[in-house]
């Protein structure tokens, strides 16, 4: 049987994190020729050393002439773009909003909003020359509701994907490219271990500060699945957005939090 994204070409930003990372390994698996983005050179050295399909790229999403580069390179290299997911994103401060420093606010609204903003901008009108294709941004379980308080600059900027995501949807669904936005809630990657680090500081027994491992016990106490999601759970849901079957979904919300979000 023929691999369902055979033939296809796919750029992957944020690549050089678990979810990114498992996205451009499953995406090749599946028979796209994979261009992996992302900022660590050796990171993305041994991604592309992973599979014969992936090749790295360093870029920074939230700059237009690194940006226009990437897409140079991907017109002139491999002719043709059918899938992007636009998963470069950081944490930022743990914080509350009176106490967030202005530096981290740039910075986190930089990579999550501008650079999914500044991909969407060169990935629509290739695609539209090319007949069509799939965007899938990669928001959070934090853009669909409040999220902690100490993440407030993060929240904000997943909030601002969703928006842009649907937006662009409802703008372009008639030529052919659908555009959709994952929302990850507790999956086992460095972003969530930032996440329990700060949790760490705020859970306490008696006088004593708790440790990780309490951290990690209070978060998934409130997942109904009662576990971290995988990287791979999430890659899997991106490559059937990619294909084909996936046609006539756009502007689409997906959650893939055990069950978190709705409780």
């Amino acid at each position: 049987m023929e691999p369902p994204l055979n033939g296809k070409v796919a750029i992957v930003t944020g690549a050089t994190g678990g979810i990114g990372w498992a996205t451009a390994r499953r995406l090749a698996e599946d028979g796209a020729k994979v261009i992996a983005v992302g900022r660590n050179d050796n990171k993305l050295k041994e991604l592309a050393a992973s599979h014969p399909d992936i090749a790295a790229h360093r870029a920074d999403v939230a700059e237009e002439d690194s940006v226009r580069g990437l897409f140079d390179r991907t017109q002139n290299e491999f002719g043709r773009l059918d899938v992007v997911l636009n998963g470069a994103g950081i944490v930022g401060e743990n914080a509350l909003i009176e106490n967030q420093d202005m530096e981290n606010y740039h910075q986190v609204m930089a990579i999550n909003v501008t650079g999914t903003f500044l991909m969407m901008k060169y990935t629509i009108p290739l695609l539209r020359r090319l007949g069509g294709g799939a965007i899938i941004n990669v928001g959070s379980a934090a853009g669909v509701q409040a999220g902690r308080a100490t993440m407030p600059v993060y929240c904000a900027s997943k909030h601002a994907v969703v928006g842009l995501t649907r937006v662009a949807a409802k703008a372009h669904a008639g030529e052919g490219i659908r555009i959709n936005v994952i929302c990850p809630g507790q999956i086992d990657t460095d972003m969530l271990a930032a996440v329990e680090q700060d949790m760490m500081e705020t859970v306490k027994q008696g006088s004593s500060v708790g440790s990780v491992e309490e951290a990690r016990k209070k978060v998934i106490a409130a997942i109904p699945a009662g576990r971290y999601g995988r990287p791979d759970e999430v890659a899997a849901l991106v490559a059937f957005l990619s294909r084909d079957d996936a046609h006539f979904i756009n502007g689409s919300i997906y959650t893939i939090d055990g069950g978190f979000t709705p409780f």
